[in-house]
């Protein structure tokens, strides 16, 4: 939520909120840079995907597709429904991202649009990744609606800190409190090694203390600093406690949600408080979401198999072909599904009657 600062600079838009920028020269040596720039982080990108499906082949090796079909045996019927309406239950839940922004920003949308744009927008991004579709298709849905360029910026800000919020809250729960059962290859992450003080072990307890420190954090500043926060020529301006808490609430929300749709979708003869447990399968989905959100991986594609097969394989190799078939599965149900009603929503928006501006005002 770090906007521009407003001080010397005409309004273009009406909304307390909304940023201003300075135009610059697109054709300086800065507009050069700024090309090799997107040359490399695409690179980079494919690099990453590249390294991620090796990584995923790696650990499949050895595991047939009889091993994968035994898991779709396993499966029953009632879990893929369960899956199903567990899906239906988040995207919905997922508009209150968009709610929050919108009302933080003063503006006002009808809630069917405002639900569209969040299907859209998020079925998108899962699919086709955040550089890729997400913020191009709400960017083009939001502006035929009436949003500034600089509103939708505002907007998208807001978005990705209630994102980190309700990941930072469940990560520091489940470090915190929940049963963690981790391979041994993973648990040697949390081991650094320093010449000076030797090998140090970092306990799931330190990072549990550490994220729900940076969310205590942001609540106390939203809590106790109402002025906007001016630095370097930009003003932060932090929204009330009360949509702060219900930034935590959404967001955590949307993440038990689709932990619990993959949860079901894991054949039950490999589920359970001595096999793989939920806080498990929690700590597995956030630290794909955190990978595919820092690398910019398209639909985090090699990240999210290959992250789930390392928190959630045995001492054994029996249980990667079902969660391979449980990941298959998902992708399926929670990406591609509400991708092809996000494709048909945005159709339909592209193509109606031109919406009416005095459909958008400022104000609540």
């Amino acid at each position: 939520m770090a906007f521009p600062d407003q001080t010397d600079q005409e309004p273009q838009s009406e909304s307390p909120y909304a940023p201003t920028m300075v135009p610059g020269d697109g054709n300086g040596a800065g507009s050069i840079l700024g090309r090799f720039g997107d040359g490399f982080k695409f690179t980079a990108v494919i690099a990453v995907m590249v390294i991620a499906i090796w990584f995923v082949s790696k650990k499949l090796k050895g595991v047939t597709w009889d091993d994968v079909q035994r898991g779709f045996d396993n499966l029953p019927t009632s879990h893929i429904v369960g899956a199903l309406l567990l899906t239906a239950i988040n995207y919905l839940i997922l508009t209150g991202y968009d709610w929050i922004a919108i009302r933080f920003m003063k503006k006002q949308l009808s809630f069917p649009r405002m639900m569209a744009g969040a299907i859209v927008g998020y079925a998108s991004g899962n699919v086709l990744g955040w550089l890729f579709g997400g913020n191009l298709a709400r960017y083009r849905m939001y502006s035929k609606w009436g949003f500034s360029t600089m509103e939708i910026i505002g907007l998208v800000s807001i978005l990705s800190v209630t994102f980190w919020l309700g990941l930072f809250l469940l990560a520091g729960i489940a470090f915190l409190a929940l049963p963690i059962h981790l391979p041994p290859s993973v648990q040697e992450f949390f081991k650094i090694e320093s010449k000076l003080f030797g090998d140090i072990e970092l306990s799931q307890h330190m990072f549990g203390a550490i994220f729900l420190g940076c969310v205590a954090a942001y609540l106390g500043a939203c809590l106790f600093i109402r002025k906007p926060i001016r630095f370097k020529g930009l003003s932060i301006a932090l929204p009330p406690f009360r949509l702060s808490a219900m930034q935590l609430v959404v967001s955590a929300l949307d993440f038990l949600l689709a932990t619990a749709t993959l949860y079901v979708l894991l054949p039950p003869d490999i589920v359970g408080p001595d096999k793989i447990n939920f806080s498990t399968v929690l700590i597995a989905y956030l630290t794909a979401q955190i990978a595919a959100v820092l690398t910019h991986v398209p639909g985090g594609y090699g990240l999210l198999e290959g992250i789930l097969i390392a928190f959630l394989e045995g001492p054994t190799d029996d249980r990667k072909g079902s969660i391979l078939c449980a990941v298959i599965m998902f992708r399926i149900i929670y990406y591609l599904i509400p991708f092809c009603v996000a494709g048909l929503l945005y159709v339909i928006n592209e193509y109606s009657p031109r919406l009416k501006q005095a459909d958008i005002s400022d104000g609540i």
